[in-house]
């Protein structure tokens, strides 16, 4: 109770006993002047107002405390109402009612708000998964289907006319088929590559770079300069660059036809720094809209990151990545 609570109590105390006394002398005809007149009348009136004062205030007390219970254990009744959704009962403050209406109200549009939140997550992680869904059944269809298809053509044919070709004719054709698979395997595995896991998986960052780029080399004809510079980084940037690189090295085997991918990867004081470069077809960046989402992807990470990306590009001269990512001092200890 607050120090004005307590001077209300005692001044209703005191009223109280006070208006009780002069009912008292009126009733019973007691006067003021033979009880201050005699000492031991004296000591038994004072000794009765100081009794009747404090089992006064110890009743006031009570009631308090009785009044305060029940209001708290409405209170409580009502809160579990609201969690569980059910109607708010009504109590003797109107005050406090409208508070827990207010609170019902606005727990009931939360609640609502994080179900359309989570709706929405959920149908923008199932729009990623059917978009990814198409890509690899296009690319499927563009590459590996395709060569199959005419690998098969061309044994179609080939065991039609086997009794009228001779064996030089049959080797060229057999070798044909033969470069025809090769490409396909090749391009089934860079497909493969790409649909690794993301994760680092307990890796560095530049751990999990190398392994990547080791099966880029063992899957690809392309040839790889890694050279980094990095220290402790958190986690979370970890990720993003790890999946960036991904991202990147997935487009330089499916689009680029590069011979040679230089990855840079160097960290200061203030900013870590990815660059990725390649000797392939390059793109016209005025019409990146029409390529897959994949760049986008890139671009929206570094920008969680709060960083910049620059993308350096022409028709036959091949790509160039710059990414910049700025480190506060001391996020390397967050991990």
């Amino acid at each position: 109770m607050k120090k004005a609570h307590y001077f209300l109590l005692f001044f209703y105390t005191f009223l109280i006993l006070g208006i009780l006394i002069h009912y008292i002398f009126e009733l019973f005809g007691f006067q003021w002047q033979a009880i201050l007149g005699n000492l031991e009348k004296l000591e038994k009136f004072v000794f009765f107002v100081f009794f009747l004062g404090l089992s006064l205030t110890i009743l006031m007390l009570l009631i308090i405390k009785f009044v305060q219970l029940v209001t708290v254990a409405g209170i409580q009744k009502n809160i579990k109402n609201i969690l569980a959704g059910r109607n708010l009962q009504a109590s003797n403050q109107p005050e406090i009612d409208r508070g827990l209406e207010r609170l019902a109200t606005r727990l009931t549009v939360m609640t609502e708000n994080l179900q359309k939140s989570e709706n929405q997550v959920l149908e923008r992680e199932e729009e990623i998964i059917e978009k990814e869904r198409r890509r690899i059944a296009r690319d499927l269809h563009d590459t590996v289907s395709q060569e199959l298809f005419a690998a098969n053509l061309i044994l179609s044919g080939l065991a039609g006319q086997v009794d009228r070709l001779d064996a030089q004719k049959i080797s060229q054709q057999l070798a044909g088929i033969e470069g025809i698979l090769n490409t396909a395997q090749k391009d089934l595995r860079i497909l493969l590559l790409h649909l690794r896991p993301t994760e680092l998986e307990g890796r560095s960052l530049v751990a999990g770079l190398e392994v990547i780029l080791k099966e880029l080399t063992d899957r690809s004809e392309i040839e790889i300069n890694f050279q980094h510079q990095v220290g402790r980084l958190p986690k979370q940037i970890e990720e993003h660059i790890f999946r960036i690189a991904q991202e990147i090295i997935s487009n330089t085997l499916r689009h680029a036809q590069a011979n040679h991918l230089d990855v840079y990867l160097y960290q200061d004081q203030h900013e870590l720094q990815l660059k990725m470069a390649d000797d392939g077809l390059g793109f016209d960046y005025q019409k990146k809209d029409d390529l897959s989402y994949g760049l986008k992807n890139i671009e929206e990470r570094v920008y969680d990151m709060a960083g910049s990306i620059q993308i350096l590009t022409a028709p036959k001269q091949g790509v160039a990545i710059d990414i910049r990512v700025p480190l506060l001092e001391g996020l390397e200890a967050k991990s």
